[in-house]
């Protein structure tokens, strides 16, 4: 571990103590510690630290994320943000500012190293490239959107661990004096947050994939009406009341040229955002059309739809609909969806108006030059599987 110097930001002064004793034992350097923005400000420009750590909730009336984006663009010095504070507004504003870490309080001395040797560790990669003239706007783009990731999943996976630790704890100590009802109250409850987490990890480690070199994507020719039949068909049951799952094609076979895994996950991805916003006795419908040259997928609900300042943004990772409220959510699914789009060769597209639905159509070119011409198959009467 390469020992450094460090700035606190940290208006309560026992918790920044604190942390400046930790940060000795592992043999780093407190420089100073600020309690406001205009301190943390001053005394990072007077003594460059090489990493600062900022607490988001701060004296004065800039708060921390705003005097981290100061430091960013003064003097180009990595920050780690500290907080209690959780909230998706937050988490999002702090994303923006491109942090190098982001640690939710109360956090352990191990937690805390791995923070500042993660930040340490990409700022001098970063250096060390620039010095060798490695700057292109696509690898920089690469280098964040894998810092995101890590921040998003230091930051979402906490909620349902959390949850998994205090039902199985209740379990633990009070199964004797709980009813049936109540033991399958918290079973449930350990079984929902698993689900979230592997949900989670499925979208980060899809994008992964995705934003990596050509040689992982595996396109192989595929029966892509037998896809979504059984992307529909193996759906959940849908509650009572809750929107139902159609799928319409007027093919029973259509042979294209696809990576089938990518393919099960942007249509995926699209289903399940359709059906979260969308009201009780809705349709979400899955359609594909097509001809020789091109697959058009089209995802349509009758949800709350997006404003437009909104939409501008879609495919950006770590975007959500400011009318969302608190439905839970990544902001990767559309950016995965994005991705997987471009790998194909395809254009991706969102027609949305709010109180009446949005539709996401996807084009994908049907076939790759050096594969041979398929025929079209007949149109028969439209074939729809429900779910």
């Amino acid at each position: 571990m390469v020992a450094a110097r460090i700035l606190i930001v940290e208006d309560e002064i026992l918790i920044a103590r604190k942390i400046e004793s930790t940060l000795r034992q592992l043999g780093h350097e407190v420089i100073g510690i600020a309690q406001d923005a205009a301190m943390a400000l001053q005394k990072a420009a007077e003594t460059q630290p090489e990493l600062v750590l900022m607490d988001i909730v701060i004296q004065g009336e800039v708060d921390g994320i705003a005097a981290a984006e100061q430091i960013r663009d003064r003097l180009q010095i990595p920050v780690v943000y500290l907080t209690a504070y959780a909230d998706e507004g937050t988490f999002e504003r702090a994303m923006q500012t491109q942090p190098f870490g982001y640690l939710l309080k109360p956090f352990n001395q191990n937690e805390l190293r791995i923070a500042v040797e993660l930040a340490l560790f990409r700022h001098q990669t970063e250096l060390d490239l620039k010095a060798r003239g490695v700057n292109s706007e696509a690898f920089q783009q690469k280098v964040q959107m894998a810092s995101q990731l890590l921040l998003m999943l230091s930051h979402d996976l906490r909620n349902p661990l959390t949850a998994i630790k205090f039902s199985a704890s209740a379990l633990e100590s009070y199964s004797t004096e709980m009813d049936t009802e109540m033991k399958q109250r918290y079973l449930h409850r350990i079984q929902s947050a698993a689900n979230s987490m592997n949900r989670l990890l499925e979208n980060v480690l899809t994008l992964g994939v995705a934003v990596s070199d050509q040689e992982q994507f595996a396109p192989v020719d595929r029966d892509v009406v037998q896809l979504c039949r059984d992307l529909v068909e193996a759906a959940p049951l849908s509650a009572e009341g809750q929107p139902t799952q159609r799928f319409v094609c007027q093919a029973t076979s259509l042979i294209a040229y696809v990576d089938e895994q990518l393919l099960w996950h942007l249509l995926s991805n699209l289903l399940s955002n359709a059906v979260k916003y969308s009201p009780r006795h809705s349709l979400v419908t899955l359609t594909l059309l097509y001809d020789e040259a091109e697959l058009c997928f089209e995802v349509q609900d009758e949800g709350i739809g997006m404003l437009p300042e909104d939409q501008e943004r879609l495919f950006e990772p770590f975007q959500r609909g400011s009318n969302v409220g608190q439905l839970p959510g990544t902001g990767l699914g559309l950016t995965i969806a994005k991705r997987v789009v471009d790998l194909h060769g395809g254009h991706i597209e969102a027609k949305s108006q709010v109180g009446q639905g949005t539709t996401i159509t996807v084009r994908l070119p049907r076939l790759q030059q050096q594969h041979t011409r398929l025929p079209v198959p007949p149109n028969p009467p439209d074939k729809a599987v429900d779910n």
